[in-house]
C-alpha cells in the first residue's frame, strides 16, 4: 500500500504520515494509538536512529574536508595526507653567561666546579624553566675557580622527559607518545636499545638497513613515531626497548626579548667540585643574560593548519616566497610576508628573498604599558632576532642553492587620531573617554590588515560605546605634515646585492608647489594607506605644519597621539532611546 507522498520526503512529514496511518489502523481495530503503543515505540526508535544517521553523515561530510573540518584529529589527519606535519610548540633558545662568584672563593677548597649538561635553571621573572645544552657530546663543563671571565652557555626553555615502549616487531611499527605538556617540535630523540635513530620526513627517505624513523605530530595529540619495513629503514625486533626523549615546552611564554642583566635566575640543579662536593650554583656563580631567548612559539593553530596544508609541497624545499611564509608562520609573529623583486630594474637582487616580519606587540608589553606608550623599538625585530631567524632558515637545509635571504626593517609611519563626538547628557564624560581609549588600544593591538586602516572601523567601534550619539574621526600623518613644512618629500628604496650582501639605496625627491597638500599616507577617504614594508602607528613626538608639537602618549590637556573632542552634549529623550534600540536591532 502506498502511504507516502514522494513530493515531500523530510523526516517530519514521513513520521506524521506513518502516525496517521497507524492511528487509522488502531481505530479500525477499536484501539487508541499512543506513543507508548508497541508500534508507537518502534516508530520513535526508528525516528531517533534516522536522526543520528543523518547527523553522522553530515559530520562525516564536514570532517572529510579540511576547509570545513572542526575536530583536531580530522584536521591533523587530513593535513598528514597532504604531506604537512602540523608544527608543535617550539622552545625559546638563547645564551646566558656565568662566572665564578668571588664571595665563595674562601669557602671552597677545590680547583674547579663542574656543571652537568642538561642542568636546569629557572627565570624568576617569567617563572619558566630552562636547561643548558653543551653540545658536542659534552657531559659537563668545568669552571676554574681561578678564572674571572664569563663563559657563555646555550639554554633552551623546557624540561627534558623520557618515555619507553617495547617494540612489537614487524613492519611499519607505530607508537603514540603523549604528555601533559606540549612536546617540542624539533628536539625529539628516538633510541632503540640505546642506539640513536635518525629522524627523516617520510618512508621513502629511509635507506634500507639504516637506523631511521619518522616523528610526526600525533593526529590525536602528542607525537606519532613510525619505523620502517624490509625495504625501507629497519624494523626494531620484538622485545626491543624504544626510548623517546623530548622536551616539554611552554612555547612563546619562554621568550625573553631583553638581554638585560636585571633578569633574575635560580639554578634548580647543583654543581660539583673536582673532589665530589655538592655546590649550590646560586651562591657559587654569577648568572646573567648573554643573548635573548628567542623563537619560542605555540603550537600551530588549527586555522593555520587548514590554511597551509592544501598548499603543502612534499619536496620540503624553500623554493618561493610562499614556502618561507609557511615556514615562519609557526613563530607567532603578528604578520609574516616574503617577496622577491626579480621583475624590477635592479637585477643584482633577483636571487634575494625579502622577509618582512612584525612582532606580536602584545607579548612585548611591560606592566603598566600599552600600545600608545610602549617603546617604538618593539614594533621591529632586534638584531638578535634577525640573526636567530637567518640561522634557523639555514639549519633547515631546505634553501635552494644560490638563494639569499634578507630581513627588511619595518618603516615606521606615525599618525595621530582625532576623534570628534556628540554625547548624551545621561552618561559620564570620563567613562566615555576611558572606554574610547580602551577600545582604540584593543583595535590597534589586534589589527592584521596590510592594505589600509579604514576610518569606518573606528567610527563603528566608538559609536557602539554607551553614551555616544555621533562620531567622526580623522588621521593626521607625520610624513605629510613634514613634507608640507619642508616643501618637499623623498622616497628611498633599499636593495640587497644577492652576491655580496651589500645594500644599495635609491632616493627620489619630489618638490611641492606653494600651498600643495600631497596627502601622504592617506587616501581620498582619509583612511591610512599601508605601503610596502610600512607599519603605521598612532604615536606623537613630532610637529604639524603649524609648528605645534604633538606629545607621544594620550593627554587631555594638549595635542597627543589620540585627541578626543566633545563637540556637543544633547539630552537623551525616550524617542532617541527607542530609535537607538531599533538601530541596534538592524
Amino acid at each position: 500500500m502506498k502511504i507516502f507522498n514522494t513530493d515531500s520526503l523530510n523526516i517530519a512529514d514521513l513520521k506524521n504520515t506513518v502516525q496517521d496511518y497507524l492511528t487509522s489502523l488502531y481505530s479500525n481495530s477499536k484501539n487508541i494509538y499512543k506513543s507508548s503503543s508497541p508500534f508507537g515505540q518502534i516508530l520513535n526508535v526508528i525516528n531517533e536512529y534516522f536522526k543520528l544517521l543523518m547527523l553522522y553523515l553530515e559530520d562525516a561530510v564536514t570532517e572529510n574536508n579540511i576547509l570545513t573540518a572542526n575536530k583536531q584529529n580530522s584536521i591533523h589527519g587530513l593535513s598528514r595526507i597532504s604531506g604537512h606535519n602540523p608544527t608543535r610548540a617550539l622552545s625559546a633558545q638563547g645564551n646566558i653567561k656565568i662566572k665564578i662568584s668571588k664571595s665563595i672563593l674562601g669557602e671552597i677548597s677545590a680547583s674547579y666546579i663542574t656543571i652537568a649538561d642538561g642542568s636546569r635553571i629557572k627565570c624568576l621573572d617569567n617563572n619558566q624553566t630552562y636547561f643548558i645544552q653543551l653540545g658536542n657530546a659534552l657531559e659537563n663543563i668545568k669552571i676554574s675557580l681561578a678564572d674571572d671571565n664569563y663563559i657563555s652557555l646555550k639554554v633552551i626553555q623546557g624540561e627534558l622527559e623520557t618515555q619507553r615502549v617495547i617494540a612489537t616487531g614487524g613492519p611499519i611499527q607505530s607508537y603514540n607518545i603523549t604528555s601533559k605538556s606540549s612536546i617540542e617540535h624539533e628536539m625529539v630523540s628516538v633510541l632503540v636499545n640505546g642506539e640513536l635513530y635518525e629522524n627523516v620526513n617520510s618512508l621513502y627517505d629511509m635507506i634500507k638497513d639504516e637506523n631511521q624513523c619518522i616523528v610526526l605530530t600525533g593526529i590525536g595529540g602528542g607525537i606519532d613515531i613510525y619505523f620502517g619495513n624490509e625495504n625501507f629503514g629497519t624494523m626494531p625486533k620484538e622485545g626491543s626497548t624504544i626510548t623517546v626523549q623530548y622536551v616539554k615546552t611552554s612555547g612563546v611564554s619562554g621568550n625573553i626579548i631583553s638581554n638585560s642583566s636585571n633578569i633574575n635566575w635560580k639554578w634548580l640543579d647543583a654543581g660539583y667540585t673536582n673532589i665530589g662536593e655538592e655546590v649550590d650554583l646560586n651562591k657559587a656563580i654569577i648568572t646573567e643574560m648573554d643573548k635573548p631567548l628567542l623563537l619560542g612559539a605555540n603550537s600551530e593553530s588549527l586555522e593555520l593548519t587548514k590554511l597551509i596544508a592544501p598548499h603543502m609541497s612534499r619536496s620540503f624545499v624553500l623554493a618561493n616566497p610562499d614556502n618561507y611564509i609557511k615556514l615562519l608562520s609557526r613563530f607567532n609573529y603578528s604578520y609574516v610576508d616574503a617577496y622577491t623583486l626579480w621583475n624590477d630594474e635592479y637585477i643584482n637582487d633577483d636571487n634575494v628573498v625579502y622577509l618582512f616580519l612584525l612582532p606580536d606587540i602584545n607579548s612585548r608589553l611591560d606592566v603598566n604599558v600599552d600600545y600608545f606608550t610602549t617603546n617604538i623599538s618593539n614594533f621591529k625585530l632586534s638584531d638578535f632576532e634577525k640573526e636567530a631567524i637567518i640561522k634557523y632558515i639555514n639549519n633547515t637545509g631546505s634553501q635552494i642553492m644560490g638563494t639569499e635571504v634578507a630581513i627588511v626593517d619595518p618603516i615606521i609611519k606615525k599618525y595621530i587620531l582625532n576623534i570628534f563626538i556628540r554625547t548624551f547628557d545621561t552618561y559620564d564624560a570620563v567613562q566615555i573617554y576611558n572606554d574610547i581609549t580602551t577600545k582604540m588600544t584593543e583595535y590597534f593591538l589586534q589589527i592584521k590588515r596590510r592594505d589600509r586602516i579604514p576610518k569606518s572601523d573606528l567610527i563603528a567601534i566608538i559609536e557602539a560605546i554607551p553614551g555616544i550619539d555621533s562620531v567622526n574621526v580623522t588621521f593626521l600623518s607625520e610624513e605629510n605634515e613634514t613634507a608640507i613644512t619642508n616643501g618637499s618629500y623623498s622616497k628611498t628604496t633599499i636593495y640587497v646585492d644577492g652576491l655580496t650582501g651589500a645594500q644599495t639605496s635609491k632616493t627620489n625627491t619630489t618638490i611641492l608647489s606653494p600651498g600643495e597638500d600631497p596627502n601622504l599616507g592617506l587616501d581620498d577617504f582619509g583612511d591610512i594607506i599601508i605601503g610596502l614594508n610600512e607599519v603605521p602607528v598612532i604615536r606623537g613626538d613630532w610637529n604639524d605644519r603649524y609648528g605645534n608639537y604633538i606629545e607621544d602618549g594620550i593627554y587631555t590637556d594638549k595635542m597627543s597621539s589620540i585627541n578626543i573632542s566633545v563637540k556637543d552634549v544633547i539630552k537623551e529623550t525616550s524617542a532617541i532611546r527607542k530609535m537607538n534600540i531599533k538601530k541596534n536591532n538592524l
